[in-house]
Protein backbone atom coordinates (compact mmCIF):
# COMPACT_ATOMS: atom_id res chain seq x y z
CA UNK A 1 0.00 0.00 0.00
CA UNK A 2 1.14 3.56 -0.67
CA UNK A 3 1.34 5.67 2.47
CA UNK A 4 2.19 9.35 2.85
CA UNK A 5 3.63 10.23 6.25
CA UNK A 6 3.54 13.96 7.02
CA UNK A 7 6.08 15.01 9.62
CA UNK A 8 6.76 18.37 11.26
CA UNK A 9 5.78 20.74 14.01
CA UNK A 10 3.17 23.35 13.07
CA UNK A 11 4.24 25.42 16.10
CA UNK A 12 7.70 25.91 14.59
CA UNK A 13 6.85 27.97 11.47
CA UNK A 14 8.12 26.29 8.28
CA UNK A 15 8.80 23.00 10.08
CA UNK A 16 5.07 22.36 9.63
CA UNK A 17 5.13 22.53 5.80
CA UNK A 18 4.70 18.76 5.48
CA UNK A 19 1.61 18.84 7.68
CA UNK A 20 0.09 21.87 5.92
CA UNK A 21 0.69 20.33 2.46
CA UNK A 22 -0.70 16.91 3.44
CA UNK A 23 -3.84 18.47 4.91
CA UNK A 24 -4.43 20.37 1.65
CA UNK A 25 -4.13 17.12 -0.37
CA UNK A 26 -5.68 14.66 2.08
CA UNK A 27 -9.10 14.11 0.48
CA UNK A 28 -7.74 13.82 -3.05
CA UNK A 29 -5.05 11.37 -1.94
CA UNK A 30 -7.52 9.22 -0.02
CA UNK A 31 -9.72 9.07 -3.14
CA UNK A 32 -6.69 7.72 -5.04
CA UNK A 33 -6.09 5.02 -2.43
CA UNK A 34 -3.19 6.70 -0.63
CA UNK A 35 -3.24 6.45 3.17
CA UNK A 36 -2.32 9.80 4.71
CA UNK A 37 -0.65 9.60 8.13
CA UNK A 38 -0.13 12.75 10.17
CA UNK A 39 2.89 11.83 12.23
CA UNK A 40 3.75 15.39 13.21
CA UNK A 41 6.53 14.80 15.76
CA UNK A 42 5.41 11.35 16.95
CA UNK A 43 7.41 8.80 14.97
CA UNK A 44 6.25 6.06 17.34
CA UNK A 45 2.71 6.53 16.03
CA UNK A 46 3.98 6.38 12.44
CA UNK A 47 5.66 3.04 13.03
CA UNK A 48 2.35 1.48 14.05
CA UNK A 49 0.84 2.49 10.69
CA UNK A 50 3.50 0.90 8.46
CA UNK A 51 3.95 -2.65 7.19
CA UNK A 52 7.15 -4.16 5.81
CA UNK A 53 6.07 -4.20 2.17
CA UNK A 54 4.42 -0.76 2.01
CA UNK A 55 5.70 2.05 -0.14
CA UNK A 56 6.18 5.04 2.13
CA UNK A 57 6.59 8.66 1.15
CA UNK A 58 7.78 10.86 4.00
CA UNK A 59 6.88 14.51 3.63
CA UNK A 60 9.00 16.75 5.84
CA UNK A 61 10.80 20.07 6.16
CA UNK A 62 14.50 20.30 5.33
CA UNK A 63 17.32 22.78 5.57
CA UNK A 64 19.91 21.98 2.90
CA UNK A 65 20.73 25.56 1.94
CA UNK A 66 18.49 25.50 -1.15
CA UNK A 67 15.75 27.95 -2.12
CA UNK A 68 12.72 27.91 0.18
CA UNK A 69 10.06 25.63 -1.28
CA UNK A 70 12.48 23.52 -3.32
CA UNK A 71 11.79 19.79 -2.95
CA UNK A 72 14.55 17.20 -2.69
CA UNK A 73 13.66 13.56 -3.35
CA UNK A 74 15.77 11.14 -1.31
CA UNK A 75 15.20 7.38 -1.70
CA UNK A 76 14.68 5.68 1.66
CA UNK A 77 17.25 3.04 0.77
CA UNK A 78 19.91 5.77 0.45
CA UNK A 79 19.37 7.03 3.98
CA UNK A 80 22.26 6.22 6.27
CA UNK A 81 22.61 7.05 9.90
CA UNK A 82 25.75 8.82 11.04
CA UNK A 83 25.32 8.38 14.79
CA UNK A 84 28.15 6.76 16.71
CA UNK A 85 25.96 5.46 19.53
CA UNK A 86 22.33 5.01 20.41
CA UNK A 87 20.02 5.32 23.32
CA UNK A 88 16.31 4.65 23.31
CA UNK A 89 15.67 8.34 22.60
CA UNK A 90 18.32 9.00 19.97
CA UNK A 91 16.53 7.20 17.13
CA UNK A 92 14.47 9.06 14.54
CA UNK A 93 11.70 7.86 12.22
CA UNK A 94 14.10 6.81 9.46
CA UNK A 95 16.30 4.81 11.84
CA UNK A 96 13.31 2.91 13.20
CA UNK A 97 11.84 2.27 9.73
CA UNK A 98 15.15 0.76 8.57
CA UNK A 99 15.44 -1.33 11.72
CA UNK A 100 11.91 -2.77 11.79
CA UNK A 101 11.02 -2.70 8.09
CA UNK A 102 14.11 -3.50 6.01
CA UNK A 103 12.03 -4.21 2.87
CA UNK A 104 10.25 -0.87 2.97
CA UNK A 105 10.41 1.13 -0.24
CA UNK A 106 9.80 4.80 -0.80
CA UNK A 107 11.21 8.28 -0.72
CA UNK A 108 11.63 11.29 1.47
CA UNK A 109 10.22 14.48 -0.02
CA UNK A 110 12.24 17.12 1.79
CA UNK A 111 10.80 20.63 1.42
CA UNK A 112 13.36 23.40 1.89
CA UNK A 113 12.38 25.88 4.60
CA UNK A 114 13.08 29.56 5.12
CA UNK A 115 12.88 29.58 8.90
CA UNK A 116 12.30 27.19 11.77
CA UNK A 117 11.52 29.09 14.92
CA UNK A 118 8.67 29.34 17.40
CA UNK A 119 5.49 30.58 15.77
CA UNK A 120 2.35 29.23 14.14
CA UNK A 121 2.00 29.29 10.37
CA UNK A 122 4.39 29.36 7.48
CA UNK A 123 6.78 32.19 6.66
CA UNK A 124 5.66 34.53 3.91
CA UNK A 125 8.10 32.90 1.45
CA UNK A 126 6.63 29.42 1.89
CA UNK A 127 3.07 30.69 2.12
CA UNK A 128 3.50 32.26 -1.35
CA UNK A 129 4.90 28.99 -2.73
CA UNK A 130 2.49 26.63 -0.97
CA UNK A 131 0.25 25.98 -4.01
CA UNK A 132 3.28 25.28 -6.20
CA UNK A 133 4.75 22.96 -3.56
CA UNK A 134 1.47 21.04 -3.37
CA UNK A 135 1.29 20.75 -7.18
CA UNK A 136 4.82 19.32 -7.29
CA UNK A 137 4.02 16.79 -4.57
CA UNK A 138 0.78 15.79 -6.32
CA UNK A 139 2.61 15.36 -9.63
CA UNK A 140 5.24 13.19 -7.96
CA UNK A 141 2.55 11.03 -6.30
CA UNK A 142 0.54 10.75 -9.54
CA UNK A 143 3.64 9.47 -11.36
CA UNK A 144 4.30 6.99 -8.57
CA UNK A 145 0.70 5.74 -8.63
CA UNK A 146 0.84 5.35 -12.41
CA UNK A 147 4.09 3.36 -12.17
CA UNK A 148 2.49 1.09 -9.57
CA UNK A 149 -0.60 0.60 -11.77
CA UNK A 150 1.57 -0.36 -14.77
CA UNK A 151 3.55 -2.83 -12.65
CA UNK A 152 0.36 -4.51 -11.48
CA UNK A 153 -0.95 -4.75 -15.07
CA UNK A 154 2.30 -6.44 -16.20
CA UNK A 155 1.93 -9.18 -13.58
Amino acid sequence: MLKLIAMGNVLMKDDGIGIFAAKAMEEELKAKGVEVIFGETDFGYCITKVNDFDTVIILDAASYGKSPGEISVIPLNQYTCDYDGYTQHSYNLLDILKLYYPNLEGDILAIEVKEITFGFGLTQELQKKKKDIIKKIQSYLDLLLEERRVQVERK
